[in-house]
Order: C-alpha cells, then sequence, then structure tokens
C-alpha cells in the first residue's frame, strides 16, 4: 500500500522535521509539507491524500476551516490527524465530526508514527 500524506503547520521547523520523518519511515509515496491553511486547501485541491496532519492555530486559514473545507469538497477519503498545543475539550468536539485522532504539542516522533500507524490500519480496514 502507498500512501500521500499532507502536513500542515505554519512552524517551518516542525513541518519539515515531520516531513523528513515520515519520508524515512519508507511507507508513503509522498510526503508533502503545507505551511499554512491557504497552501494546505490549495494543495488538497490539486492532489490525493490519504492522511492529512493538521495543526490548528495557523494564520490566513486556521486548522478548522481547513477540516471543513475537507468536508465541504468531499475530500472525506483523507484521514486527518489533528496537531495541537492547545487540545481543549471544545476543540476536539468541535472536530470530532470530521476526525478521532488528536496529537497534543510538544510530541515525540515516535508518538506520531504510532498514531500513523493507527491510521494506516483503518485506511487498511476500509479497503
Amino acid at each position: 500500500m502507498s500512501l500521500s500524506v499532507l502536513v500542515v503547520d505554519d512552524e517551518k521547523s516542525l513541518t519539515d522535521l515531520i516531513t523528513e520523518s515520515l519520508k524515512s519511515f519508507n511507507v508513503f509515496k509522498t510526503v508533502i509539507p503545507a505551511y499554512d491553511g491557504i497552501d494546505a486547501m490549495r494543495k488538497l485541491t490539486n492532489q490525493s491524500f490519504d492522511i492529512v496532519i493538521l495543526d490548528l492555530a495557523m494564520p490566513k486559514k486556521d486548522g478548522m476551516e481547513v477540516l471543513s473545507y475537507i468536508s465541504d469538497e468531499d475530500l472525506c477519503h483523507s484521514k486527518v490527524i489533528i496537531i495541537s498545543g492547545s487540545l481543549t475539550a471544545d476543540v476536539i468536539g468541535e472536530a470530532r465530526n470530521h476526525t478521532n485522532h488528536f496529537l497534543a504539542k510538544p510530541f515525540k516522533i515516535e508518538d506520531l508514527k504510532m498514531k500513523i500507524g493507527q491510521v494506516i490500519k483503518e485506511i487498511k480496514a476500509a479497503a
């Protein structure tokens, strides 16, 4: 199974670290970074992604706006992992319509790897 991932976070160093780490897993066909919500929406329009790793707090368009865009544009086949430094009950409740996968910042790459493993199992089970 060859999967594609979009990594969306306005913290360029974190986005680049996640992108390079995912490339080293040798599981993904494509790992593409996006540094804000508008960039993410543009990339989601032009390419299909199996997994979207998405920060919530970003300039231009925030993560919730990107989540709404994914739903509105019928891109629901993408599994979304929310990464955020402010995962409150309200935020999780609002995002639950779009995803069940959350990871609080700061996190270790190993934590992300485990979360991605869970998502890959879901994708395989649905195939």
